[in-house]
């Protein structure tokens, strides 16, 4: 965990630019840790007298990259361990986990060739954005692994006055024999009423607790007990057809 040899004793290191090092070593000895005046820390680094020799260069305790014990035994790596101090690191945070997949923007351009008077002419002005998949995302699509996961399941329980159930259908479909079909069918929320007529349990849940202990079937419009599925029930209020 001793950083490179750089500054004036090492100018060719590549941690350094305009003669300074970006990762500002050598430190500082210090009897304590505190924080500048950039918010950033000053750990405690004391003058032990222990000095060791890499690259021709003499380095001591100013040089050791901030670390844990515990992490480098467990894990046998480089493992760099830095106190946070800035609110902008939970900006950072949450930035870095939704950021994405990776993305490269795409010029498309054609070149006209007139002799030594070529121009380069932009037919498409506008840049597209466009997905970058790596080699681990191919496969894990390929093998049609789950992208994400939501626990517990989310149940939308449908609300609706007498007579003005909520239909659905394109635009191009008949409106009659859509009315047809649907006509005496159940609802999620009419087949909850006829749920508490067959199952006693049922009659002493509200609609928001039914989920606990039924699953409703959207294949035949039914509830049933279930056993081991869970759900969290969210109310959707609505009237009027669709």
């Amino acid at each position: 965990m001793i950083h490179r040899p750089c500054g004036r004793a090492f100018s060719k290191s590549p941690c350094m630019k305009d003669g300074y090092c970006t990762k500002y070593y050598p430190k500082i000895f210090s009897s304590t840790t505190v924080i500048d005046d950039s918010r950033y820390s000053s750990y405690r680094r004391r003058d032990l007298g222990v000095v060791t020799k890499k690259k021709g260069v003499h380095m001591n305790n100013r040089n050791v990259v901030p670390y844990n014990a515990y992490l480098l035994m467990s894990y046998q790596v480089y493992v760099n361990v830095e106190y946070c101090n800035k609110s902008n690191a939970i900006k950072y945070l949450f930035k870095y986990v939704n950021k994405g997949p990776n993305r490269i923007a795409v010029g498309v351009s054609k070149e006209a060739s007139s002799g030594k008077d070529a121009q380069i002419i932009d037919e498409i002005k506008p840049f597209y954005d466009c997905r970058y998949l790596s080699a681990c995302e191919v496969v894990w699509r390929t093998l049609a692994y789950d992208i994400y996961q939501r626990w517990p399941s989310m149940m939308r329980l449908t609300f609706h006055l007498p007579g003005e159930k909520n239909i659905i259908f394109k635009d191009d479909d008949d409106l009659e024999e859509i009315m047809e079909e649907e006509e005496g069918k159940c609802t999620m929320f009419l087949a909850w009423m006829e749920a508490n007529k067959e199952f006693e349990v049922g009659q002493t849940l509200t609609y928001v607790e039914f989920p606990n202990q039924f699953v409703y079937d959207r294949e035949v419009r039914e509830w049933h007990p279930y056993k081991k599925r869970y759900y969290i029930e969210r109310l959707n209020c609505s009237t009027g057809y669709k």
